[in-house]
């Protein structure tokens, strides 16, 4: 408590935080308003199955779940989900084509009614392959509102009994969910909702089915202070268009809505009501890059990752470490750039991060933020630190970035030789440590720090996914894979 009430300190002191937000808080029970799941993928044969479970036995929720990309957290598909209460939603990620696909048989109501469709790629406006930046990424679940129970109430007028399961099945009438409008105002209790409260836990596998892998993950849950409002928006493209940077930081933090240029630093892109709830949508008093800031400190909690790692090749053993940084977005800054490394509504910019942030030194021409070198021990007391006895693959193009985060959702695999990743396949943001250890298993401290411009731990959710080939029992049932959570020392300031 006394490390997050210092980083607060340290934040306000940087001008980070604008406003009052309600304070945000990892729960340790995983039971939460938001989840936010590190890692989905569907690349090289991998699918991801993800459950959504509202334990509120009373109340049904309204929930938003927004997949984002690997690289840049572009919004690659999102749907409005309506759970009862006690209810579960499950669905899959699969591929189609070049492409990611929704596929799901549940009969919770969602808006859209199909949800069974081809990931988006024109919301994938900075990824160079906006078809692959749909393959990867992770996943945020966002309660919206709560749905209280109503007393003989009629399907096709009421929302409650309209998402009730009645024998197992949901009348889902598309006259009621349709008509459920912005709660922006922070009225609709003639909608049949009322304030967001904690109750969702998610999880997700990555399974491959052809080299019978598979790593389930637990959501992390967070829940802020107090919550004062609903954030519940419309599935719908309807244009919100906010007059000024302050009306647009009372919805989110994410600038690439904001006007072209100083002083507002965004790229123009036009919001619609689909693109709302985010991170970073005030469900207190105070502003969208407040509630940014307090998420941030909330999972900025420690600077190093403890992590395992099993490579070796005698059971064809790999280890891959995902560290996902759900609010990095929110700290872009689009400025004008003549070389010309992005271009956007007609406009040609970079991205830098937010001064006095903990991302102010982010390079966005290669999309990494620099972190400190890591520490190898094999299992006999054998240690290799830094960058002399360790290589990395691919090297990445600035050599001030020696060792780095790649976008949104990087992936560190541990002496896999070469890119995609072994156990996850990860590509687009992946990095492969190849140490000069004889041994190759042991234990790491993988930093999380960055070591430029304002130093101190990064917002990391994350975990380990070790897989093992047994070669003795045969082709059958002969491969493990095994998650273990993300543990992360206590940070020490320099």
């Amino acid at each position: 408590m006394k490390k997050r009430l210092l980083a607060l300190g340290v934040a306000t002191a940087l001008g980070m935080s604008a406003g009052v937000a309600s304070a945000m808080q990892t729960e340790p029970s995983g039971i939460g308003m938001y989840n936010i799941l590190p890692y989905y993928s569907v690349q090289s044969g991998n699918n991801t199955l993800i459950q959504i479970t509202n334990t509120d036995e009373v109340n049904g929720k309204a929930v938003k779940v927004r997949f984002r990309g690997a690289e840049w957290s572009d919004d690659v598909f999102d749907f409005t989900l309506f759970l009862s209460p006690g209810d579960v939603w499950t669905g899959a990620v699969t591929v189609n084509g070049l492409v990611a696909h929704m596929d799901t048989v549940d009969n919770s109501c969602t808006l859209p009614a199909n949800i069974n469709q081809d990931f988006v790629t024109f919301r994938a406006a900075l990824s160079e392959d906006s078809n692959a930046a749909t393959r990867e990424g992770y996943v945020e679940v966002i309660t919206m509102a709560d749905i209280p129970p109503t007393v003989g109430g009629d399907p096709e007028e009421d929302l409650y009994d309209t998402i009730l399961h009645h024998n197992g099945e949901a009348a889902c009438d598309s006259g009621v969910l349709t008509a459920l409008t912005e709660d922006s105002a922070n009225v609709a209790a003639d909608q049949g909702m009322e304030n967001p409260t904690p109750a969702l836990t998610s999880y997700a596998i990555v399974i491959n089915v052809p080299k019978s892998k598979a790593f389930a993950q637990a959501a992390i849950a967070v829940n802020p202070d107090s919550v004062n409002n609903k954030i519940y928006y419309m599935q719908k493209n309807v244009e919100i268009n906010p007059a000024d940077l302050a009306e647009l930081q009372a919805l989110t933090a994410d600038r690439i809505f904001a006007a072209q240029g100083a002083p507002d630093n965004g790229v123009g892109l036009q919001m619609y009501q689909f693109d709302l709830p985010d991170l970073t949508t005030p469900v207190e008093g105070g502003t969208a890059i407040a509630q940014r800031d307090s998420l941030t400190d909330a999972l900025a909690q420690n600077g190093d990752a403890v992590v395992e790692y099993v490579t070796d090749s005698a059971i064809d053993a790999t280890t891959d470490v995902v560290f996902t940084q759900p609010t990095r977005r929110f700290f872009y800054n689009y400025i004008e750039n003549a070389d010309g490394a992005y271009e956007l509504n007609g406009w040609t910019f970079d991205i830098e991060g937010d001064a006095g942030s903990v991302y102010d030194s982010l390079d966005g021409v290669s999309n990494r933020i620099a972190v400190g070198n890591p520490t190898f021990y094999d299992r006999e007391e054998g240690k290799l630190v830094g960058e002399d006895d360790i290589v990395i693959s691919p090297t990445p193009p600035n050599v001030a970035l020696t060792f780095s985060l790649k976008g949104e959702a990087s992936v560190i695999s541990i002496n896999n030789g070469a890119i995609p990743t072994g156990s996850l396949a990860a590509s687009l943001t992946a990095n492969n440590y190849e140490t000069n250890l004889e041994a190759p298993d042991g234990w790491a401290i993988l930093s999380t720090t960055t070591t430029s411009g304002t130093v101190g731990p990064l917002p990391i959710v994350g975990f380990t996914a070790i897989n093992i080939l047994n070669n003795a029992v045969g082709a059958a049932g002969t491969n493990y894979g095994m998650v273990l959570p993300l543990r992360q020392r206590e940070y020490v300031a320099p």
